[in-house]
């Protein structure tokens, strides 16, 4: 059986170990091991504006989205940070059973945007297509490495 429901801060120990299992592989290989996911989990879901849903499967939390609400000219729009399901599950269709799911609740809430970010060479690019996302060509993510300066002066 399949519930798909709001999820808050109570429930950081089990997105912790979901996050985990879905990114520290193939194709993500993200390396916790600093210690810094705790506080990541706890900047996404607890905020005044964090709005994070979960997938349960037969009481098992087996996919997440957790993001934020952002207020835009266009109305409110549901910012998603990350999203993923548990490996042993993808491509069962459970995705895009999952973000339908959280489309429905969001018009019912008067949200009109979800956005996000992906990188294109990875799984989950084709699967935002599949799922009715466009890609914005107009907009530019930039990103830079702060150099950290030696103590050592």
């Amino acid at each position: 059986m399949v519930t798909i429901c709001k999820i808050g801060i109570g429930q950081k120990s089990k997105v912790i170990k979901l996050l985990l299992d879905i990114f520290s592989g193939e194709p993500w290989n993200d390396d916790w091991t600093d210690g810094q996911i705790d506080a990541y989990v706890e900047e996404l879901m607890g905020n005044k504006n964090s709005l994070c849903f979960g997938l349960f499967k037969n009481g098992i939390l087996t996919g997440i989205a957790l993001g934020r609400i952002k207020s835009w000219y266009q109305g409110k729009e549901f910012f998603i940070e990350e999203f993923g399901i548990s490996p042993s599950l993808q491509c069962s269709g459970l995705g895009s059973e999952f973000m339908c799911e959280i489309e429905k609740a969001l018009a019912a809430e008067g949200l009109s945007y979800i956005t996000l970010l992906t990188d294109k060479r990875v799984p989950a690019y084709h699967f935002y297509l599949k799922n009715g996302f466009s890609e914005q060509n107009e907009t530019v993510f930039f990103a830079k490495r702060i150099k950290k300066e030696d103590k050592g002066n």
